[in-house]
Parts: structure tokens; sequence; C-alpha cells
């Protein structure tokens, strides 16, 4: 039901001046010699949302016609089960044919925004009006990600071993939960011990696991010399990566 209601409203409401959108069935269209060249969302990278924060995105869509561009809208944004999100009125500069329109895209967890299975890559759905009344519209002008925010901590490494001594290290993997605005384990996440020699800035990877249902981590490798541990977990379609601190051992003997 939760699902069905958000699609309803990202049709109909209207919220500080800007308009939710779902995906329409009818086909994206364009009348003239009016058209898009380019729609970034947060710059092109990764949107990486924690259980809580609001992050605010800038979305740059630059646009042409021979008789200029009259504006953009509606605009918005939508994503995996019905998923809509608000976008800002945009503000457009002129440049001979063309303008570049700028706005933001704010997430807000707390407020419902977004749920757990809406991770995934998004889309901007936009209408593109020229001057003289040719136009623009496509459901999936630009894709983007949106990702559940990760953490990774490391702990077992001792901080004096001896040359070749076994040793455990363990972690644990969480990412955001948008349901419940908090950082929950991670199953079946990948995550890979590395090493970093002192006096080095190169890591390689000495071991690799699999998260369990609480999303902890372990694995063994041999203190070969003195250096840094740490987890890495590089994430995947729906999770950021991330990283543990560093692990510091010396080895002595």
């Amino acid at each position: 039901m939760r699902k069905i209601t958000a699609a309803l409203c990202g049709v109909t409401v209207l919220a500080a001046g800007a308009v939710l959108l779902t995906p329409t069935i009818t086909t994206d269209s364009s009348g003239g010699d009016t058209s898009v060249t380019s729609v970034t969302v947060n710059d092109g990278r990764p949107i990486l949302l924690g259980p809580v924060q609001a992050v605010t995105v800038p979305l740059v869509v630059t646009a042409r016609d021979d008789s200029g561009i009259a504006g953009i809208g509606p605009i918005g944004v939508w994503g995996p089960n019905y998923g809509v999100l608000e976008v800002s009125p945009l503000s457009c500069t002129a440049d001979g044919p063309s303008s570049v329109c700028r706005g933001t895209v704010t997430i807000e967890p707390e407020r419902q925004q977004v749920f757990n299975d809406e991770a995934g890559t998004w889309f901007v759905d936009l209408k593109v009006r020229a001057n003289d009344g040719d136009g623009y519209a496509n459901q999936t002008a630009a894709g983007f990600s949106l990702k559940r925010a990760a953490r990774m901590t490391g702990a077992g490494v001792p901080q004096q071993a001896e040359p070749g001594q076994e040793l455990t290290v363990t972690g644990a993997l969480a990412r955001s939960c948008w349901d419940t605005h908090t950082y929950c384990g991670y199953q079946s996440g990948t995550a890979h011990l590395q090493f970093r020699p002192s006096g080095s800035t190169l890591w390689s990877t000495v071991a690799t696991s699999f998260s369990d249902a609480s999303g902890a981590v372990t694995a063994q490798a041999p203190a070969t010399g003195p250096g840094d541990f740490q987890w890495y977990a590089p994430g995947d379609k729906w999770t950021g990566d991330a990283v543990s601190p560093a692990l510091p051992v010396s080895v002595v003997g």
C-alpha cells in the first residue's frame, strides 16, 4: 500500500514550487529542434545517503533551441519501486540558443522520502519548452545512482606480533537502513582485508570475507612486517563503499 500511495502523490502533489513525477505510460516526445545536450545530478557522482542526515545535491540541465529556451518544467526524479523525489524550481541562464538550468534535489530520510528497496538507479523526467513553441520531453533524460551509505570497522590486530604470526582480523560492515533511520548489519557484503607496509602508500589485498547476517567479517593473515591492516568494502549497485580505520601492527623478533 505504501508504494501505491507514493505513486499517486507523485503525480498530483505540488511542493514548494516543484512537481513530483512518476513515470507515465506516455512515450517520450519532442517537436522541432529543441534538444537536451546534458543532464547531471550530483556532478555525476553517486549519492551516498545515510539513515538520518538530509542531503541536497545539484541538478544541471543544458538545453538548446534556435529560438532559445523558455523554461524547463515540470521536472522530477523517480526511482525503483515508485520512488519519487522533489526538485527545486530551475534557474536558467541563456547563452544564445542554449540555456543552462540549475536546481537541487533534496533527500530527507527522516521524512520517509526513500525506503531501502528504492536504492539503485534513478532517472530525471523533464519537459523543455522553447520560445517558438517547440518542446522536448524525456522520462529518462539522465540516470544517476542513489546508494545506501556504508560503514566499516575493524579489530583483532595486536600492537605487536612475531614474524609469521597468524592474525585473526575481524570487522563489521553496516549500511544505512532508510526504513528505520539507523545503520544495520549488511549481510553477504564483500570486504577485503588489506595490508600496507610501513613507509608505503600502497594497500594490497591479503584476504577476502563475506559478511554474515549481522554484518560481521573475519579473515586470517600472517604478520609479514610492520605496517597497517584495514578492511575495504567496495559496495555494489545499491550500497556505497566503506573503509575501516587503519589497524597498525609492529613486528618484532
